[in-house]
């Protein structure tokens, strides 16, 4: 379709274009990730070991797994976003497709 008839959709540019870019982006978030928890890791018990650094330490574990579900939640949010724009050209695409329209599917 060329736009004359109503909406065109650029299904490869979405596909190509902004669903790569989620997917990169995902793959930079879990890195971070990645290189978050292990700064933890190598921190140890980075509160110090005097009165202010015991009463961080108490709320420390839910702070850290907070940190992360927050992580997790976010390349959730891109691997679905991810997913939905690649469904999306797909099924642009296939409207666009002759032979999915003679097989009663566009």
């Amino acid at each position: 379709m060329d736009g004359a008839e109503g909406y065109a959709a650029e299904w490869e540019r979405i596909r190509r274009q902004r669903g790569g870019q989620a997917a990169d982006e995902a793959a930079f978030v879990k890195d971070v990730r990645d290189d978050v928890r292990e700064a933890f890791a190598t921190a140890g018990r980075p509160m110090g070991h005097d009165q202010y650094g015991a009463e961080l330490e108490k709320h420390y574990p839910q702070l850290k797994e907070q940190i992360f579900a927050a992580f997790d939640a976010y390349i959730e949010e891109l691997d679905g976003l991810h997913t939905g724009l690649q469904d999306t050209a797909a099924h642009y695409g296939g409207a666009e497709d002759p032979r999915s329209r003679e097989r009663g599917q566009g």
